[in-house]
Parts: C-alpha cells; structure tokens; sequence
C-alpha cells in the first residue's frame, strides 16, 4: 500500500475512533485526534527531508534574510491555525480567536523588517 493511501487510511481510521468516542467520552476522543495528529505528523517527516533540503538550497540562492522572514511568517501562521483549529475543538471560541489574533500580531512583527526593507527600497527608487 502506498504511503499516502495509508495515511488518509489512518486518518479515516482516528475520524471514526474520534466520533465514536466523542459520544461517551470527549476527553478521550480529543486526546486520540491529538495523538494521531502527532503520529501523523512524524510519519510525514521522512517524506519532507527532501523538501527541506531544497529549501536549504534555495536560501543559499537568494536573499537569506528575506527568505527566512517568509519562513518564519510560515510557521506562525501554521502555528496559529493549529491552536485556533484546537481551541474551538475543545469548545473555547474566544480562545481561538485570541489565538487568531495573536498570531496575525505576530506575523505583523515578523514580517516589519521585510517591509521596511521593500518600503525603504520602493522610496529610494521613487524619489
């Protein structure tokens, strides 16, 4: 079995494990749809070595810095999602949006050096 079939096989898998729990026992199911989001995300790992790797590669190609402001504003959106996806799973709303809007903070500080920098640039073409 492929390695994608087997993994939407075991997110099938938790789905229903997660709903059929979620009935008697919510704390369970939401530590089962935790865990298999671990599992999953270890087992995708081996597979994202090579895109890492290139990513490694491109950044010696081009501007580090700004490529490092994109990845960094990457992972905290990312991050954020989660967190949001995770607060309203557990039934804190206001939670999740807090969440929501702490990481577009956030991803505004972390990407003002990049900014200005494109802003800096644009002025002194400009005028």
């Amino acid at each position: 079995m492929s390695l994608p079939i087997s993994l939407f096989a075991a997110l099938l898998l938790l789905t229903v494990l997660q709903l059929v729990l979620q009935k008697c026992s919510p704390l369970f199911a939401f530590l089962l749809s935790l865990a298999g989001a671990v599992l999953l995300a270890f087992r995708i790992g081996d597979i994202l070595q090579p895109v890492f790797a290139g990513l490694a590669l491109f950044v010696r190609r081009t501007d580090g810095q700004a490529f490092r402001c994109l990845v960094r504003c990457a992972g905290i959106l990312l991050i954020t999602d989660y967190t949001r996806t995770l607060c309203q799973e557990a039934g804190a709303d206001s939670l999740g949006w807090c969440a929501d809007f702490v990481g577009r903070c956030l991803v505004l500080a972390a990407a003002f050096p990049l900014l200005e920098e494109i802003g800096g640039k644009i002025w002194g073409i400009a005028g």
